[in-house]
């Protein structure tokens, strides 16, 4: 079971790392990030491009603590289908940039892969939503243990002999 526990948590930790490197360029150049948005036709681009960075910031962080899975998971899927099939449509471009293009869209594709697994199967015990619901379920059983008055088990009836059961058997 630490073997399972341990892959997720490298699982966790290696696909918030793929969401370092666009969080440094955004989070370094939002300005440049909404404008490009605005480039390919989008609105309000100031609220989408701070709503994309915000989520690549806190979604890895609560990938690798793994914190509320469901909402981390849902929210990085969601901003990496808005930003691949908005600014990595290869099939629009030829040459080079298309390979590079295609690279980085089927790339983005295997994170969200990994995300939607990551969805499916949570964090495993390594993590602070394990260690959060372990000490509630403490707590919850120290507080059943103390509120609820013990109830003495009822004896087994004892055991027949077979010189008992033999001489049932005859009056029978």
């Amino acid at each position: 079971m630490n073997s399972t526990n341990a892959a997720l948590l490298a699982g966790r930790v290696l696909l918030a790392a793929c969401f370092l490197p666009s969080v440094i360029s955004r989070a370094s150049n939002l300005s440049g990030f909404a404008a490009l948005l605005a480039s390919k036709g989008l609105p309000y681009t100031d609220f989408l491009a701070a709503a994309v960075m915000i989520i690549e910031i806190f979604g890895p962080v609560a990938l690798i603590l793994g914190l509320a899975p469901r909402l981390a998971s849902l929210s990085l899927i969601a901003a990496t289908l808005l930003t691949t099939g908005i600014l990595h449509r290869f099939w629009e471009m030829s040459g080079t940039i298309r390979m590079f293009e295609q690279a980085v869209f089927m790339a983005n594709i295997g994170a969200i892969a990994g995300l939607l697994l990551y969805l499916v199967s949570g964090p495993g015990e390594w993590s602070w939503q394990s260690w959060w619901r372990g000490e509630k379920a403490k707590s919850q059983k120290a507080r059943k243990k103390s509120s609820k008055p013990r109830t003495p088990r009822s004896k087994p009836a004892p055991a027949r002999s077979s010189v008992e059961s033999d001489g049932l058997a005859e009056a029978a």
